[in-house]
């Protein structure tokens, strides 16, 4: 009986025994659709990239650019992305890490048209606070609250998950929920 009670005990928690800690050192590209509210039909698409470096154990660099376009009404609208930074880890459990991040944001819009044409950028800063975790060696969930001041401020959620068909490819998905646009992205990622 105590056997049977001592495995089933280690059973449980072996679940999670051979997950690590989320990876700090990887790449990923994907596709984003934007939805922006009272804009109507307009919902851009196109690709974003994105990229994290660990530097020691609880360091990394963080960066990421992305581009939308859409034609409306025979004109291109543009708009490219930019973000960089440096982002602190902490190991709440073996397999979960609460991360910090303070990152450069850059937003550069384009509209060209046959009848008005024009660019516009600006740039600030963003500080985002999250929690990842590997709750399998393939799954990966993640979720975040982000602050970006780009001209105004702007608040988002994110949740995001990953999984993982080697140790070092997955494919995953994210859901961003802001005040004035929403975005939802699929991603391949390669992990080194």
């Amino acid at each position: 009986m105590k056997r049977t009670i001592i495995a089933g005990i280690f059973g449980a928690l072996s679940l999670n025994a051979f997950a690590a800690s989320p990876s700090y050192d990887f790449v990923k590209a994907g596709y984003v659709q934007a939805d922006i509210e009272d804009a109507g039909d307009f919902e851009p698409t196109g690709f974003q990239i994105q990229g994290f470096k660990a530097l020691n154990e609880n360091v990394y660099l963080t960066g990421r650019y992305g581009q939308l376009s859409e034609d409306v009404s025979g004109g291109d609208i543009d708009l490219d992305y930019v973000s960089a930074g440096i982002g602190y880890r902490y190991g709440l459990t073996a397999n979960t890490d609460f991360f910090g991040e303070v990152t450069y944001e850059y937003v550069d819009v384009d509209l060209d048209s046959s009848v008005i044409s024009g660019d516009a950028d600006d740039n600030g800063y963003g500080i985002t606070a999250g929690v990842r975790s590997m709750l399998s060696e393939q799954f990966e969930l993640r979720g975040a609250i982000r602050y970006i001041d780009i001209e105004e401020d702007e608040t988002a959620f994110e949740i995001g998950a990953d999984y993982f068909f080697t140790p070092q490819f997955s494919f995953g998905a994210t859901y961003v929920i802001a005040d004035d646009v929403d975005l939802l992205g699929v991603s391949a990622r390669y992990t080194f």
